[in-house]
């Protein structure tokens, strides 16, 4: 009875102490709901194949292990998402850097910026079918290309003329429908259509046009080598939420890394947001993606969001001639200040 008393009176004595160190072990546990950040993030369009990377972090866990809640909706374009991101209603925006540009010349007081290159090379493109003698920039001059008003392919004309020693004025504009523009040019109806690299190539395919009758001229190969979508944020906002953005970047950076690793995966990690998505389509959008836009020279070389300055400048500069806006102060429509190490940031190319 002694030992039954003995014991029992321990139980007693230890209990509190249990009690306390439990709580203390809850409070310290690094998944406590209130060490978690949430996140709101905007595409430009809905959840297509080059869109990816931004869902496999999603599924692959990444940003949970960072401590955030991301909510990844889709969008109406790049002015919706970067309109949603000075409004507040969304953290980030994925969005198309001249855009931005565009955005910020009109309200420069919202304060956007890029915080990450997701593509270092912007898929415009002039296409022409070999059977119109078109062979280089330069045979342009007097001829008649089809494009659909404020695409850009057509606002950036004026720089990629500047760029190849054309007269702009010398060239003849037709407006068309996205979805008529290849059949338009089949048809000749115009001498080349302008516009995103790889929507105008794989609709010629699809209209039965081999790819040996087709000239391809992206403007990035032709002295306009801009970046295309980037994760944008209000600069305010960047600032007061330091630690949640370089989270986040992390994980930028470790999708993009994974799409290119795995496409599978990445156009996989779609599907719970898009019943309808294509998965043969997605895939080779991605994989174009991956391809012309994502693994440059420059990416290979530096790894992922690597910004030369003289670049940078150059591209302001390009951007500022198209569409007669003041040239915009680098430091205030770029920063890497967010960005993981750049040993996180290089990729091996599959």
């Amino acid at each position: 009875m002694e030992k039954l008393a003995s014991s029992s009176s321990l139980r007693r004595r230890l209990w509190p102490l249990c009690a306390v160190l439990g709580v203390a072990l809850l409070g310290s546990s690094p998944t406590h709901a209130a060490d978690t950040t949430s996140l709101k993030v905007v595409l430009p369009f809905s959840f297509q194949g080059a869109l990816g990377n931004w869902t496999l972090s999603e599924t692959n866990g990444c940003y949970k292990r960072e401590g955030l809640s991301v909510t990844i909706d889709g969008g109406a374009g790049s002015g919706d998402a970067l309109t949603k991101v000075a409004t507040g209603a969304y953290e980030i925006g994925i969005a198309d850097f001249t855009s931005l540009l565009l955005f910020n010349a009109k309200q420069p007081e919202q304060g956007l910026m890029a915080a990450y290159i997701m593509v270092d090379r912007a898929p415009t493109s002039i296409v022409a079918l070999k059977s119109s003698g078109i062979k280089t920039p330069k045979d342009l001059a007097g001829k008649k290309i089809g494009d659909n008003v404020g695409e850009a392919s057509r606002e950036l004309f004026p720089a990629f003329a500047a760029a190849n020693g054309i007269d702009p004025a010398g060239v003849s504009w037709i407006n068309v429908a996205p979805n008529l523009r290849q059949p338009s040019l089949m048809r000749g109806e115009f001498d080349a259509a302008a516009g995103h690299m790889y929507t105008i190539t794989s609709g010629l395919r699809a209209i039965g046009v081999k790819d040996e009758d087709v000239v391809v001229m992206p403007y990035a190969n032709y002295g306009v080598d801009i970046f295309g979508n980037t994760a944008v944020v209000k600069s305010s906002w960047a600032t007061a939420h330091a630690a949640a953005l370089k989270a986040f970047m992390v994980c930028a950076a470790e999708g993009m890394k994974g799409a290119i690793a795995n496409q599978q995966a990445a156009v996989d990690s779609l599907k719970p947001h898009n019943s309808m998505l294509d998965e043969k389509q997605a895939l080779n959008e991605l994989n174009f993606s991956n391809e012309f836009s994502v693994l440059t020279p420059n990416v290979k070389k530096n790894g992922l969001s690597n910004v030369d300055p003289a670049r940078l400048e150059k591209i302001l500069g390009q951007i500022s001639l198209a569409y007669s806006i003041p040239k915009p102060e680098a430091d205030k429509v770029w920063t890497a200040a967010y960005l993981p190490p750049a040993k996180d940031r290089m990729v091996s190319a599959p």
